[in-house]
């Protein structure tokens, strides 16, 4: 027994030597595994923090990519000028980022602007970044640029746009605002889409009124009673009735509606596109300055604008066409001509000033003499317009000057014509009806003066000038129907505020400085006389149709034409209005030199490169 159990101690010494020996292997496989784990999850994390910086450095070529369409186009030097981001411990290959085919014009699918279309390019953007132990990753983000231009809507207005016609209205087209949008009237009709960036007010702006005359058409061509707005069905309960009545063809930023993005450089004001070039704008600027765009630039000297025939032209304007060819003094007399206190406008109490241009002899000489680029964009401002005292709109008649152009005999035209100015325009008679071109016309306010127009019927005193006594006597004389096939950007009159908002209150003080007379505290906000009055007229249009086809902009308040007494008594009636948006636009192809759009940068595809 004892030699047993001496026998059974040795095994058991070799079994527990044997278990140790085990187990310090076991324990050496798992270090050994946890090492190999810990070795692979650094390399995996190091590898994953060099994708994401790369994706990050194509997040930043993207949002460069995005600032650049502000104006509505990418270019190569654009392309070529992008850069890296700086990040701490990753060093950047310089991005590339390229163009795939050509661009592509196609109607948007999706979203809130559904239904228009737009000018689509495929931009690769690639990009590598490495870290500091020699990792590298290299990814390919494909994006979107979409340009959409501001001509295919019916109606875009930047600030708050207002809808309270008198005669019946129906309107053809889309109708946005990136603003807030009022609508209250006895007899307006959509038959397409409206959309505000920020909230729909079924009731007047400047009062409390509200009419039960708004229609909008749904998907069927119903036009359905608005009787809601965003103040009684906030949120989703506005897209569930917006959903209910017009088939979600009402859409406001409950809605999803974000502002389009205007084709500007940060910072600058929407009056850029209109106002005069200056030596110190970069490129980005110039991409939007119609005055860059020209390819006729007028300056017209205010001071000079009575001088008579060809000496108007050879001592009151300077045209420039970049070396090219202008009209000779005989020729430029039979275009263009001026003349001081031409005729009273009833709305802005003042004598205009004006430079004329004769559209039929214009579109003859460009077509008798031809040039390596044809005219598309005439641009005209002017020098040495003087104000006698004090601010120009208070209600003292201060304004010595109020240069302003006018459009004649264009009812007609041979070649696709946008004409720019920083000032007022008028246009007398039929405009663009006989043969259609692509056609806009932009400026500070644009007003309509029927066939019947006589600047004889309308003088302006110049005892007025200093004369505090407003309004001045205005001879309202009978209009005739007229057509207007054009796309529109101007300024308008708004009112000034809400007043029935909550808060902040609305004070009519704070704005006297827009009106005639001054807004004591307390009363209402004078009417800016909305969208019916953005075509402004001096005119009895009673009875008279006034047919437009075109595309209404307004981006800004007027600078110039900027009294908002639109209805002081007695210096016009409204015309029956025959509103659409012209279809022509829909057309890439027959848009108006020149046209404007907005744009954003959308990514459709990631990949990484191994």
């Amino acid at each position: 027994m004892v030699k047993r159990l001496h026998n059974q101690r040795g095994f058991a010494m070799e079994a527990t030597l044997l278990y140790l020996v085990l187990l310090t292997a076991l324990i050496g496989a798992g270090i050994a595994s946890m090492v190999m784990v810990q070795r692979a999850g650094g390399v995996d994390y190091r590898g994953s923090r060099v994708v994401y910086a790369a994706e990050a450095a194509a997040d930043h070529v993207m949002s460069q990519l995005a600032t650049d369409i502000t104006d509505g186009i990418i270019t190569d030097p654009e392309l070529a000028a992008i850069t890296p981001p700086a990040v701490a411990g990753f060093t950047f290959t310089a991005p590339s980022a390229t163009r795939v085919n050509s661009p592509v014009m196609k109607v948007i699918n999706q979203g809130t602007y559904s239904g228009l279309y737009s000018l689509n390019q495929q931009i690769d953007i690639r990009t590598t970044a490495s870290d500091v132990a020699g990792n590298q990753s290299t990814v390919v983000v494909s994006v979107n640029a979409q340009s959409i231009p501001l001509f295919q809507f019916g109606v875009f207005y930047e600030g708050d746009l207002e809808i309270h016609n008198g005669p019946r209205m129906d309107f053809a087209g889309w109708v946005h605002s990136n603003s807030n949008l009022y609508l209250t009237s006895g007899n307006t009709y959509f038959m397409d889409n409206v959309t505000t960036a920020d909230s729909l007010f079924w009731r007047r702006k400047a009062t409390s009124e509200r009419l039960n005359g708004v229609y909008i058409n749904d998907k069927d061509a119903n036009a359905v009673a608005l009787d809601f707005d965003n103040r009684s069905d906030p949120g989703g309960s506005f897209v569930t009735k917006s959903n209910a009545s017009f088939d979600g063809r009402l859409m406001s930023k409950a809605s999803g509606v974000t502002p389009l993005k205007l084709p500007l450089p940060a910072g600058l004001p929407t009056t850029t596109m209109v106002d005069e070039k200056d030596a110190g704008d970069d490129a980005s600027i110039k991409n939007v300055k119609f005055a860059w765009k020209a390819d006729l630039h007028i300056v017209v000297d205010a001071s000079k604008l009575g001088n008579p025939g060809a000496s108007f032209c050879t001592g009151a304007m300077v045209m420039d066409r970049g070396g090219r060819p202008v009209p000779n003094p005989g020729k430029c007399k039979d275009i263009f001509s001026g003349r001081p206190d031409a005729f009273h406008d009833g709305r802005e109490n003042v004598g205009v000033d004006l430079f004329e241009i004769d559209i039929e002899e214009l579109e003859d000489w460009i077509q008798n003499n031809p040039a390596p680029k044809p005219i598309d964009i005439i641009y005209i401002t002017f020098d040495n317009a003087t104000i006698t005292s004090g601010s120009p709109y208070t209600t003292a008649r201060s304004r010595s000057d109020y240069p302003a152009v006018r459009l004649v005999n264009g009812s007609e035209l041979e070649y696709p014509l946008t004409i720019a100015t920083d000032r007022p325009v008028y246009v007398q008679g039929d405009y663009n009806e006989d043969g259609w071109m692509p056609a806009a016309i932009l400026g500070d306010a644009i007003t309509f003066l029927s066939p019947n127009w006589d600047d004889a019927d309308h003088v302006w005193n110049a005892a007025w000038i200093a004369d505090p006594n407003l309004p001045h006597p205005f001879t309202v004389t009978g209009a005739a129907s007229m057509s207007f096939y054009a796309a529109i950007a101007a300024g308008h009159s708004s009112t000034p505020c809400d007043v029935n908002r909550s808060a902040p209150p609305c004070n009519p003080a704070d704005s006297a400085a827009f009106y005639g007379t001054p807004v004591t505290a307390g009363s209402l906000p004078n009417y800016g006389g909305g969208l019916e009055n953005f075509p402004r007229f001096l005119e009895n249009w009673s009875g008279d149709n006034m047919v437009y086809r075109g595309s209404l902009v307004s981006l800004f308040d007027s600078r110039y034409a900027m009294r908002k007494r639109w209805s002081w008594i007695g210096y016009y009636s409204p015309p029956n209005r025959d509103w659409r948006f012209d279809t022509n636009f829909r057309d890439p192809t027959k848009l108006p030199p020149g046209t404007p759009t907005v744009g954003s940068v959308i990514q459709t595809a990631f990949r990484p490169i191994y």
